[in-house]
């Protein structure tokens, strides 16, 4: 049974990827505490490595044919089994929509409403995503093609106008990174902004050209993570090592932009663009999260659990992190490994298929 009745096109989901990476840009920040003036290079070799396990994630849309990632739970470990994953993989996707609905409210109250509470922000923006999923993929990857054309563009356009600004000491020492800080960016790289695109198991069904796929999730993750590298390399440039004790530092470095005394202020562009980034990959997770359990319990439409589950999503949001510092110690911690389990298990579920010779 099809639930959804929308389709998109393979660049749309080019863009859409691309989006949901750029969401991610936060996670940067976070990296920054470990790898300091080396966070371009831990960007570079998490993008690397997440290309293979995107690889696993297209081979496996290829092999089940329009089928989403809760079906292909089904028919590789059985009724029973492949629910259990399945709602493994649903709790996954409205944890990460929650810890990220988590950075956009802390990001709106330091920088632009400080005496709102934390909730009520979560709420407003957990309404805008809501409607957006309400009203289908289509939707959402149809506004995606503009707002991510527009964020490059003005990754693209402050990076020359910073160029004054910047200075290539920022990054001396050259190779002076520790291979554990090394391996541990690349770890929270790999696992945060990039391999979480494992979530698109649930929207590859409803492209209208499944076999270009594997072009579009690459090249979405290319342009994705080349836009977080332009990011990462600008604000070290021009910020140095003190980006590391910065909430955005992306905000910071566009900060000190003046042409004149005219083209000034626009970090309040960056942060709105930022904002837009994260409203992609939070309503994606959402899309994921409300179709697999729609799909779990054979409803014939996902639209009435929108809402029960943008709550849970708040809820998490609101009532798993207090403090912007319990995020960062998360990130930099336990949840890079929470979500590899997630990144890694299509690997296991793409063997026993072969193995099993699926589908019959």
């Amino acid at each position: 049974m099809r639930l959804e009745r929308g389709i998109i096109s393979s660049s749309q989901l080019m863009f859409l990827v691309a989006g949901y990476v750029q969401g991610s840009v936060m996670v940067v920040a976070i990296t920054n505490i470990i790898t300091k003036q080396y966070t371009w290079l831990v960007v570079l070799s998490g993008l690397a490595a997440s290309i293979p396990l995107a690889m696993v994630y297209i081979a496996l849309a290829r092999k089940f044919p329009g089928k989403d990632l809760v079906q292909i739970n089904r028919i590789v470990y059985g009724p029973y089994l492949g629910k259990l994953v399945s709602a493994l993989y649903i709790w996954f996707f409205c944890s990460v929509a929650g810890f990220m609905l988590t950075y956009v409210g802390e990001i709106i109250k330091y920088y632009m409403m400080p005496e709102t509470p934390k909730y009520a922000i979560c709420i407003l923006f957990a309404c805008i995503c809501a409607w957006t999923v309400r009203n289908g993929i289509e939707v959402l990857a149809r506004t995606s093609v503009i707002f991510v054309m527009i964020i490059i563009f003005v990754i693209l356009i402050t990076f020359f106008l910073l160029l004054k600004d910047m200075q290539l000491t920022n990054f001396l020492p050259f190779f002076d990174l520790s291979l554990k800080d090394f391996i541990q960016g690349t770890h929270v790289m790999l696992t945060l902004p990039f391999s979480e695109i494992v979530v698109f198991l649930m929207v590859m069904p409803y492209v209208n050209k499944g076999v270009e796929a594997k072009k579009s999730v690459i090249l979405g993750l290319i342009i994705g993570g080349g836009s977080i590298l332009i990011d990462t390399v600008r604000n070290t440039a021009v910020l140095g090592v003190t980006s590391t004790i910065m909430v955005s530092p992306s905000i910071e470095s566009v900060r000190l932009i003046d042409l004149a005394e005219i083209i000034t202020r626009l970090e309040m562009l960056v942060i709105t663009l930022l904002l837009i980034a994260m409203f992609i990959k939070v309503s994606v997770m959402y899309y994921g999260s409300v179709l697999g359990i729609a799909r779990l319990f054979n409803l014939r439409s996902y639209r009435p659990l929108v809402l029960p589950i943008g709550s849970i999503i708040v809820s998490l949001s609101i009532l798993s992190f207090t403090y912007l510092a319990q995020n960062v110690s998360f990130a930099t911690g336990t949840g890079p490994f929470f979500t590899l389990t997630f990144e890694f298990s299509p690997v296991i579920t793409l063997l026993i298929a072969k193995i099993r010779k699926l589908p019959k």
